[in-house]
């Protein structure tokens, strides 16, 4: 296998999803519709790995990389390769990125395009696979702010996702409170601030609360605007005072953005969330 690889390169794995390809001439497209996989849901030591069929008359196949869904406008890395497969290790930080495939043909006319598929990187170079979630995205609520906007992408929760660390002393399970949810938001730069704090710590920190779907976070009377449901905040037990002034000299090192006093937590949690952080990623 042939492979080029330019702009710098990122850190992933994906996982179990499936590209369909679409010709932008309608003529070609219709007998070079081919599909492409990616087999695990989550993966390690940041490599990419990706399978795709073969497009008729294709010579080359480039795969690019954006850190926000649009990687036709806002690509920030790719790949060219002569085979139907690529495996990449990237070392990029903690982020979401997306991908898709293009196949061209020896005098450089593009043949067909891919949907896009997309993963999130944690510290610890875990990367689960992210994928759309309609029903979800539609329960969010609308806002004109930047980053309120509405998720378009999310994580894939199941047994082994949930079951994987997101950071050494963190499974992502741990800020998932809801059983049944299969996709959600937990935000890689939060995570690394959790872990940053515990490491200053040195014991173990218990998270009461992470990510909130807007249908749970409505149900329990949480804030409209919720940065749980951004997958940016988290509410650590507190229950004194102590333990209240405590976690906020722990976490100042990690500049959270908003900090509910403690008569707003109900006197039982610590709740911290960084929904202004400056991040070089989108979900949406």
């Amino acid at each position: 296998m042939k492979s080029t690889f330019a702009k710098g390169a990122l850190a992933l794995t994906i996982a179990a999803s499936a590209f369909s390809f679409v010709g932008l001439e309608s003529a070609s497209a219709a007998s070079q519709t081919i599909t492409a996989s990616i087999n695990t849901v989550t993966a390690t030591n940041y490599m990419v790995n990706m399978k795709w069929g073969a497009v008729s008359g294709a010579t080359k196949y480039v795969i690019k990389t954006s850190n926000s869904p649009h990687v036709d406008t806002a690509d920030v890395d790719w790949a060219t390769t002569t085979a139907t497969s690529l495996s990449k290790q990237m070392t990029t930080t903690v982020g979401y990125r997306y991908f898709k495939v293009y196949a061209y043909d020896g005098a450089g006319t593009l043949l067909a395009y891919s949907n896009q598929v997309g993963a999130a990187k944690y510290q610890t170079g875990l990367v689960v696979r992210m994928k759309t979630d309609s029903a979800l995205t539609s329960s969010y609520p609308t806002s004109s702010a930047s980053n309120y906007q509405k998720p378009l992408w999310f994580v894939t929760l199941d047994a082994t996702s949930k079951a994987s660390n997101v950071a050494p002393n963190f499974q992502l399970g741990e800020f998932i409170t809801e059983s049944t949810l299969t996709s959600g938001v937990v935000d890689p730069m939060m995570i690394q601030h959790v872990q940053n704090a515990r490491t200053r710590k040195g014991s173990a920190m218990s998270i009461n609360s992470g990510y909130r779907s807007p249908n749970h976070n409505a149900a329990i009377g949480g804030a409209s605007l919720s940065r749980h449901m951004w997958g940016d905040a988290m509410d650590i037990p507190a229950t004194t005072t102590a333990d209240y002034n405590y976690y906020n000299s722990l976490f100042s090192a990690e500049g959270p953005d908003y900090i509910e006093s403690f008569a707003e937590a109900g006197y039982n949690h610590w709740h911290g969330d960084w929904r202004n952080e400056v991040r070089d990623y989108t979900n949406y």
